[in-house]
Formats: structure tokens, sequence, C-alpha cells
């Protein structure tokens, strides 16, 4: 029994290019976090919103991206 239906090669695709751009978004919040703190001896993002940030990147742009494949066809 399948709970899933399996994903096309492209749809393979815009998941990887989603989460690469949700990895990056990961890395620059952390830098610019770490940044501010070793300056100001504060932080400027709570963990929470660099969480949800990258998430919410990664998963808007497999999306954005899906969406303008089935737009396309």
């Amino acid at each position: 029994m399948k709970l899933f239906r399996n994903m096309s090669e492209q749809e393979t695709d815009n998941w990887n290019k989603g989460a690469i751009l949700g990895f990056y978004t990961y890395m620059l919040l952390l830098f610019i976090d770490q940044s501010y703190r070793y300056l100001f001896s504060s932080n400027l993002f709570s963990s929470t919103i660099i969480f949800w940030a990258g998430l919410i990147v990664a998963f808007g742009f497999q999306f954005i991206l899906n969406r303008r494949i089935k737009k396309d066809q």
C-alpha cells in the first residue's frame, strides 16, 4: 500500500533546487546573526525564525517551480 505517489524527474529536480536554496538561506541567516552577535553581543534572529525561514524557502521555491511546470503543460 502506497501513501504517496512517486515524484517525477522534474519534481525531484525542483526539490533539489529548493533544498539547496533553503540551505543557502540557513547559511546566510546564520552568518548575519553570528556577525551581529559578535558586534553587539545579542542575537538579531531567534533560532525559531532561522529554522522556519529555511523551511519556508525550500518548500516554497519547490512549490513555485512545480506550479510553473503544471502551468506550462
